[in-house]
């Protein structure tokens, strides 16, 4: 079956189309509409939260193993606390936005 994605990839731009592509995509949407998030919003915003502790605690790590030296190891805990600032600040937007972040699309 088509989806709501596939017919607006084969018709283009939504605003050149006559009154039978708007009727299709109307009745194609009540058919079968587009499949919800995984995740809703509220839930993407304490996935952002718990990101964002995630990179506190790394962060804290990170500074304390530069304190002792460790410069090796404390590149790596920093960068996990860049990670997840990223995708704290990729959930922010929502699951789609998320999703592709953290598959790298």
């Amino acid at each position: 079956m088509l989806t709501l994605d596939q017919f607006r990839d084969r018709h283009g731009d939504p605003a050149t189309w006559c009154a039978a592509e708007i009727d299709s995509y109307t009745v194609l949407g009540e058919l079968a509409p587009p499949v919800p998030p995984l995740y809703s919003y509220a839930e993407m915003q304490s996935i952002a939260a718990d990101h964002e502790k995630s990179s506190a605690c790394q962060q804290a790590v990170a500074d304390r193993l530069t304190a002792e030296g460790h410069l090796v190891a404390a590149g790596i805990w920093r960068r996990g606390a860049r990670a997840s600032r990223e995708y704290a600040a990729a959930a922010r937007y929502g699951y789609p936005h998320y999703e592709a972040v953290v598959n790298g699309w």
